[in-house]
């Protein structure tokens, strides 16, 4: 099996759910969704957010909220066997509505030592998945709710003294138009000058307010809405790669894979022939 080949993909109102055997570093980036991380066997590798290093094992999970930036060290000791899930956390408050809602900052560290319960969890969905073809949705909407529920009950303080609130920064006006801004011209890879000036900001000053509100930067959230429109493509179209790269800004379709690969450790025609769709709804447009 080629290191950073996709075992399989799962998509649906939930997010997505990949298992990927990699050896390969992934850039710095963020996204609006929970990335939760579990390595199932092979090499022992690490992520980073910020200054601080992450070792991924086999007793820990490592537990992202949305916009909190993250990389992924290369495998130098051999490739790693890992599930990702990308929860989107409107479905995650209506799915547990007693969790902390509505959720931004849901969990308080971003490794924690793996429990038996999430444990059994994660291998419960993780062994189910080969039988997709047998297997109908309803069935994986369970295994992740239950993963979920267990990662929540185990890993959030619901003591009460934590105040968990979507976006708990402020978002300035000035961002949220540069949001709008980003979303209306994506496809054009808009440079950050061009968004700070149209927001009447000057770049420095931008740079700070954008990631005071959303903890990201700017790029970040430039390169996600990217991503996002790129996998909702892949996923319910059958567009030729070239034809993606140019409507997306990219040019040259080594760009766009380059891109996707430095983010995803998978390229875009194996993201495409591994995605297993669990319902018939199109993605939605992505929001903040």
């Amino acid at each position: 099996m080629d290191r950073g080949t996709p075992i399989w993909i799962l998509q649906g109102t939930f997010g997505s759910a990949t298992v990927n055997l990699t050896d390969k570093p992934l850039v710095e980036h963020a996204h609006r969704e929970f990335n939760i991380l579990f390595k199932l066997c092979g090499a022992d590798t690490a992520f980073r957010a910020g200054s601080e290093i992450l070792p991924l094992d086999d007793d820990s999970v490592l537990l992202f909220n949305p916009w909190v930036p993250h990389a992924k060290f290369a495998g130098h000791a051999g490739a790693t066997m890992i599930m990702s899930l990308i929860i989107d956390p409107d479905w995650l408050a209506r799915t547990l509505p007693d969790a902390h809602k509505p959720l931004a900052g849901l969990f308080p560290n971003s490794r924690e030592k793996l429990s038996d319960e999430v444990r059994i969890h994660a291998n419960r969905l993780a062994a189910a998945v080969p039988h997709h073809l047998v297997t109908p949705a309803s069935v994986y909407d369970d295994l992740i709710k239950d993963l979920l529920s267990a990662l929540v009950l185990t890993y959030v303080d619901s003591s009460g003294d934590a105040d968990f609130v979507a976006n708990a920064r402020p978002i300035d006006y000035r961002i949220r138009r540069a949001l709008t801004f980003i979303h209306e011209h994506a496809r054009e890879n808009p440079k950050i000058d061009e968004i700070a000036r149209n927001v009447g900001l000057s770049r420095s000053r931008f740079f700070e307010q954008f990631r005071r509100c959303l903890g990201a930067t700017p790029q970040h959230y430039i390169d996600y809405v990217r991503m996002a429109l790129a996998i909702r493509w892949l996923s319910t179209t059958d567009r030729l790669l070239g034809e993606l790269a140019v409507d997306l800004g990219f040019g040259a379709q080594g760009n766009f894979t380059r891109f996707f690969i430095q983010r995803l450790a998978v390229a875009p025609s194996e993201f495409r022939r591994q995605t297993i769709n669990l319902d018939h709804d199109s993605p939605a447009e992505d929001s903040l």
